[in-house]
């Protein structure tokens, strides 16, 4: 008999915490809404399994293993059973030093751990029989491949509002959302949606889970029903919601409501299309990767110590965020930034292999889901859903660990800030690592 439970934890920071999400420090305001940790566990017999979504900016390799040990000890039925995963607002707080030495709270990171096993404790004790339904819809009107084609035959990441030297985008997007809701006595008692934008439409300093909060408020408004909504990110590395055809403002509060209202739309539109999906049996399986990181040629390096040396004194102006338009158009910071970015590839990347995990939940051979511990780019999805054996197949970017952007060979070396060499970004030939690894357990 199939079973599911429910349970969620309020992780909203405290005044003063250090938010994670753009290149320069910022610390909590106060809050437009509530964050939260979403759990959900699956039963089926002896089949087992449980998924942990979390409204913060990133989840790496380190914190996970830290939360799978917690969850191993408190329940030893989860242990390596359960997928943790992040909706990446960036309006979350920090869970790792990725854009600052000094803005991780150990206190925050600690009650993340603790609230996640209370989660998954009252989620199996809230067990009860249930049916599993899904369907698809799509939505192609909120989403953007952010990286341009110039006239002068670079990539631009976000190259601005109506700028005249744009020529096309340099990909596709994925406007597919596959929708799973878990009835119980048949109503619906929560839905779970893949959809692939970035959470990146506030900015600023108050707390907020961006539109995927918004979005399960209007779902909740519109249904009459407090049902909870899982939004499961699905890859996004290239994808954002700036339409660059129009002037209109987009990175404010209204904008994340209007995104949520939109895509809030779209799934209750597809309700009606709901379809019970019967299967036997819940599997999971793990693997763990190396992850290599990418190397730069003498050339490479020599240009970012003439770029670093001529930037050197450049400042941030106070008061703003440090972000992709700054990149695009080329500030003297901006320049200066990715020019130390690119020597630190160079001087402080480790050689010791790197490893990371993925995770897959099999649910018969109906439907599954499965993680890539990094923001991919669109096309990496799109190529494991073409070659699944499954109907349907959920893509939980961010999922078990965020190792930074992953597009395909031949994103790389003309451009878009996504692709720059840093010291911890990923081999430019493991995004068709990833795409082989996660066929391999699906």
């Amino acid at each position: 008999m199939f079973k599911f439970g429910f349970s969620k934890e309020d992780i909203t920071p405290c005044y003063g915490i250090g938010l994670c999400g753009y290149l320069n420090p910022r610390f909590n305001r106060g809050a437009y809404d509530r964050l939260a940790l979403k759990a959900v566990v699956f039963q089926d017999g002896d089949g087992i399994a449980a998924l942990v979504e979390y409204d913060i900016c990133l989840l790496p390799g380190s914190l996970c293993r830290k939360i799978e040990a917690a969850v191993a000890e408190a329940l030893p039925q989860l242990a390596g059973k359960t997928i943790y995963a992040a909706t990446h607002t960036h309006t979350g707080p920090y869970t790792s030093a990725i854009f600052s030495d000094n803005c991780t709270d150990q206190a925050y990171i600690d009650e993340l751990i603790q609230k996640t096993v209370i989660a998954l404790r009252n989620a199996v004790r809230g067990l009860a029989p249930a049916e599993l339904f899904a369907t698809t819809t799509v939505c192609s009107t909120l989403s953007f491949n952010r990286r341009y084609r110039m006239k002068n035959g670079k990539t631009l990441t976000n190259p601005g509002k109506l700028n005249p030297d744009v020529l096309e985008p340099e990909g596709s997007t994925d406007p597919l959302i596959p929708i799973l809701a878990l009835k119980q006595e048949g109503e619906i008692r929560l839905l779970i949606v893949n959809i692939s934008n970035h959470a990146d439409t506030i900015g600023g300093d108050y707390v907020s889970a961006d539109w995927p909060g918004r979005m399960e408020k209007e779902i909740q408004y519109q249904l009459g029903v407090d049902i909870p909504v899982i939004s499961i990110t699905a890859p996004q590395g290239n994808i954002n919601h700036f339409n660059i055809a129009t002037d209109a403002d987009q990175t404010n509060y209204a904008e994340a409501c209007r995104i949520g209202k939109g895509y809030a739309a779209a799934i209750l539109a597809a309700l009606y299309q709901l379809r019970k999906v019967d299967f036997e049996g819940i599997s999971t399986e793990n693997i763990t990767i190396e992850a290599p990181y990418m190397t730069v040629t003498d050339e490479e390096y020599a240009e970012a110590c003439k770029i670093y040396e001529k930037y050197k004194d450049a400042t941030m102006e106070p008061g703003r965020d440090f972000t992709s338009e700054d990149i695009a158009k080329g500030t003297p910071y901006a320049q200066k930034y990715f020019a130390k970015a690119l020597m630190e590839c160079r001087e402080k990347t480790s050689r010791e292999p790197r490893f990371e995990q993925m995770a897959s939940i099999k649910f018969g051979d109906k439907l599954a889901m499965v993680t890539l511990p990094c923001e991919p780019f669109v096309e990496i999805g799109q190529a494991i859903r073409k070659e699944s054996r499954f109907p349907l197949t959920i893509l939980v970017a961010l999922g078990m660990g965020e190792i930074g952007y992953v597009g395909l060979p031949n994103n790389y070396g003309n451009g878009g800030y996504e692709t720059l060499p840093s010291a911890g970004k990923a081999s430019q030939f493991l995004g068709e690592q990833l795409i082989k690894h996660a066929l391999s357990i699906l």
